[in-house]
């Protein structure tokens, strides 16, 4: 059974014990139900907020390296470097 049929048998079941009339009971049940409802939310929220960081950690890492390819090429131009040494510096190798 899936998370959301699991969900909804739990709450049929406290509709079920406060039909038998265990108030205490039935409230109990849907307090857990609404408990493990918010944790799951809680981890979503968590997962999605954790996705999202790496990728943007991904994304100022990959910019922190095209910069730092630019200042290479661009240095390297200045110093009369040939079209051969530019071009491995724009694939990210460094020149012996």
């Amino acid at each position: 059974m899936d998370a959301a049929g699991t969900l909804r048998a739990l709450i049929a079941e406290a509709h079920q014990t406060l039909r038998d009339g265990d108030v205490v009971a039935a409230e109990r049940q849907a307090r857990a139900v609404s408990a493990i409802i918010r944790a799951e939310r809680d981890i979503a929220e968590y997962v999605t907020a954790t996705e999202a960081q790496q990728v943007e950690d991904n994304a100022d890492a990959l910019r922190a390296e095209f910069m730092e390819r630019l200042r290479r090429i661009a240095a390297a131009e200045r110093a009369g470097a040939p079209f051969g040494v530019l071009e491995r510096l724009a694939a990210g190798e460094h020149p012996d």
